[in-house]
């Protein structure tokens, strides 16, 4: 993984044309792209997005743009590049993307008119939602994220770690869903899921952390194992920050030789 990370997941593409510098620049109109090298800065709106190497795609459906009508001004969403448009950015080596306050790193970030693709990232998710005293950032590591603009979701995939306080969860796959104005509100955590917490730790098939109520859920033959002891149920509650738990339906096994020399114990 590279580099530290702080929000991509909530930053939104504005609309309008994607302004570019670079050290070299190389139109290759049979491969359909420009490549640019050194110094790589792509901007657009408040977005700004930098790398050493990025690769511009033209778009498939048209060879080069149409004459406009005199007098006929240039959309705004039209991005340029050697006379035709782009249909997308392929940035790589040390990226960095900053949307306003937000910023994230990775290896590799695609660019285009709605979404991002980024490869090994590592980010650090925030919410608007007030909490008593610093907020805890929830920092999440994966091989892989696609962030989908228009339905406010960022899809992590393969090697999922998600770290908040001294709880660390794991799975395979997990979506990341925000509001109206970019901030988070829910974890969903997908095709088997582990977290340890200190001396606990608890599995099932599927988890969703909400970030209101700073809550990890988990379902599907959830089970939690505390010094010794085993729970299980239809659904176990996490209280992340009160390390309270709620068991439905609680099933268990508990090892008295286990809380020897605690406080009341026999």
């Amino acid at each position: 993984m590279t580099g530290a990370i702080v929000l991509l997941a909530a930053a939104t593409l504005p609309s309008g044309p994607l302004d570019f510098k670079a050290r070299d620049m190389r139109i290759e109109p049979q491969e359909r792209r420009v490549v640019l090298d050194g110094d790589v800065h792509l901007s657009r709106g408040d977005l700004n997005v930098t790398g050493e190497h990025a690769v511009a795609e033209y778009a498939k459906e048209q060879a080069a743009l149409p004459r406009r009508p005199r007098g006929r001004k240039k959309e705004a969403s039209d991005t340029i590049v050697g006379g035709q448009s782009v249909e997308r950015f392929t940035v790589s080596g040390n990226v960095h993307v900053q949307s306003g306050s937000r910023t994230a790193d990775g290896e590799h970030g695609v660019l285009d008119s709605e979404d991002v693709d980024v490869v090994r990232p590592r980010v650090v998710l925030r919410r608007s939602i007030a909490e008593e005293g610093q907020p805890t950032p929830v920092r999440v590591e994966a091989d892989h994220l696609l962030l989908l603009q228009a339905r406010r979701l960022a899809r992590f995939t393969d090697d999922v770690v998600v770290r908040r306080g001294d709880a660390v969860v794991r799975s395979p796959r997990m979506e990341a869903r925000y509001d109206g104005e970019g901030q988070l509100t829910r974890l969903e955590l997908r095709g088997g899921v582990d977290v340890r917490q200190g001396d606990r730790r608890a599995t099932g098939q599927n988890a969703d952390y909400d970030a209101k109520a700073r809550t990890l859920v988990l379902a599907g033959d959830p089970k939690l194992y505390d010094q010794g002891d085993v729970l299980t149920g239809d659904r176990i509650d996490l209280g992340l920050d009160t390390k309270e738990v709620r068991v439905e339906r609680a099933r268990g096994r508990l090892r008295p030789e286990a809380h020897k020399g605690e406080r009341g114990a026999p």
